[in-house]
């Protein structure tokens, strides 16, 4: 088994976080679960994280606390709080050890840049996850779906990467490295901007944005502006069309409850500002027309604020 790191620190108990904690700890590693909600750690902690997959349910004795200094020193932080929480996460995961490298898989951009803002480029990574999760409940995750994780550096390089690609791997976690990070984090963003808002909006799950054709129809609008703003910065995406590639994630997950939409749901705060407010702002900067990113961005602030407020 890779020994490139001792405990693992899981930031963030959300679905992909207790995901992650719980399929590391399964395949043997040192993991503590850190949240910023205490009586949610101590509810965790004294009962574990229960993980469903195909309909089978299992208890996972993953610890967790609110005290990053009772989490230990750790070699691996990974983030997977919401993307707006990310600086103080960074600075969370800096009292976690000095040495602790330290992955985002978190949606938007901008996340990496925040961590090595604060942590510097030597210790910061970044990633995008294919892995299904929905949050049934406090600690309690559905495995959605098997999916591949990507893991690169800012900058370049994929020796710590690699390092990381290995440990998940030996945890029965498909993962693999990039040297262009950035590729990657647009080629999500494109998918994201174009899926989420719309699933948000409209109460649906993924499938139905393919299914429905004016839903399809603006899935696959929002996919080709955000394409043409990574394209205009000079990002080469993973894939040669995104208005395929878009709609083949969409009936890929079908069954799948996207972040945006189970925040809207629970009327938390979303992603938006770094997903659809990234692709405007940078086509801003770029000279791009996204009147459809725009619009999405505009309806989800729109409904953020009228939460409360309906009849």
């Amino acid at each position: 088994m890779n020994d490139f790191v001792g405990r693992i620190v899981v930031l963030g108990p959300g679905a992909m976080g207790c995901l992650f904690a719980a399929l590391l700890k399964k395949g043997g590693r040192d993991v503590i679960l850190l949240d910023h909600r205490r009586e949610r750690a101590d509810f965790i902690n004294h009962r574990g994280l229960v993980l469903e997959r195909a309909g089978e349910a299992e208890t996972v004795p993953v610890p967790a606390t609110a005290d990053p200094a009772s989490a230990g020193s750790a070699g691996l932080v990974i983030v997977c709080v919401k993307a707006y929480d990310t600086a103080t996460a960074a600075a969370t995961a800096a009292a976690c050890g000095p040495d602790a490298q330290v992955l985002s898989l978190q949606n938007g951009v901008g996340n990496v840049e925040a961590l090595t803002s604060v942590l510097g480029p030597e210790r910061a990574l970044g990633g995008t996850t294919a892995q299904g999760a929905n949050l049934v409940g406090p600690g309690h995750v559905r495995h959605a779906g098997n999916g591949e994780t990507v893991i690169g550096e800012p900058g370049g390089g994929t020796e710590r990467a690699g390092r990381v690609a290995e440990l998940f791997a030996a945890c029965g976690i498909a993962a693999r490295v990039t040297d262009d990070l950035e590729a990657v984090v647009w080629s999500k963003v494109v998918i994201n901007a174009a899926i989420n808002p719309l699933t948000a909006l409209l109460r649906v799950k993924n499938g139905a944005l393919a299914e429905v054709p004016a839903a399809r129809a603006l899935m696959e609008a929002a996919a080709a502006e955000a394409a043409a703003v990574a394209a205009a910065r000079g990002v080469r995406l993973l894939y040669p069309d995104a208005t395929a590639k878009v709609a083949a994630v969409a009936q890929a997950t079908a069954e799948n409850i996207s972040s945006m939409s189970a925040d809207v749901r629970a009327k938390r705060r979303t992603e938006i500002e770094q997903i659809c407010g990234a692709v405007v702002s940078e086509a801003e900067r770029l000279g791009v027309a996204v009147p459809v990113n725009r619009s999405l961005l505009m309806l989800v602030r729109g409904l953020e604020g009228s939460y409360g407020r309906t009849v």
